[in-house]
């Protein structure tokens, strides 16, 4: 029976749609599918637990990955392996659109705890970034 997806909203502004589930993979993966606004970074980190696959659907983003540099349009995708530092960025003149799959599943469980139900609500970003922690986040620091 299909469910209605849950929508959150994340720091930055992201809107995001979380499509498939532990539950409904039987822990092998979540599908989340979101929308970074124009400006939109996220720092350097790894997932200790999980692999992530990210497909752009629409938007231009630069991914780096692991001391590389990647330019991404509708229609490609980039592996990140478990493990390995990474961030992006929205580097377009419009919001974007991507399919996000992290394998195993679980870290839907992050977005459900740290997002927030409107655009408008307030994100308390120390709690965001201690849900991270939890959920096997590690933010890299510049040197």
């Amino acid at each position: 029976m299909a469910r209605e997806t849950p929508v959150v909203w994340m720091p930055g502004g992201v809107r995001t749609e979380i499509h498939l589930t532990s539950e409904d993979t039987r822990g092998a993966c979540c599908l989340l599918v979101d929308y970074p606004p124009v400006g939109w970074s996220l720092p350097a980190h790894r997932h200790l637990t999980e692999a992530e696959t990210i497909h752009i659907v629409e938007g231009d983003f630069v991914t780096k990955l692991d001391g590389g540099r990647s330019r991404l349009s509708a229609g490609e995708s980039i592996h990140v392996p478990r493990g390995v530092i990474h961030s992006g960025a929205n580097i377009g003149e419009h919001p974007g659109r991507r399919v996000v799959l992290f394998s195993p599943a679980g870290m839907e469980r992050f977005f459900q705890e740290a997002g927030v139900p409107a655009a408008d609500s307030d994100i308390d970003l120390g709690a965001a970034l201690a849900s991270a922690v939890s959920h096997g986040w590690e933010f890299i620091s510049d040197t």
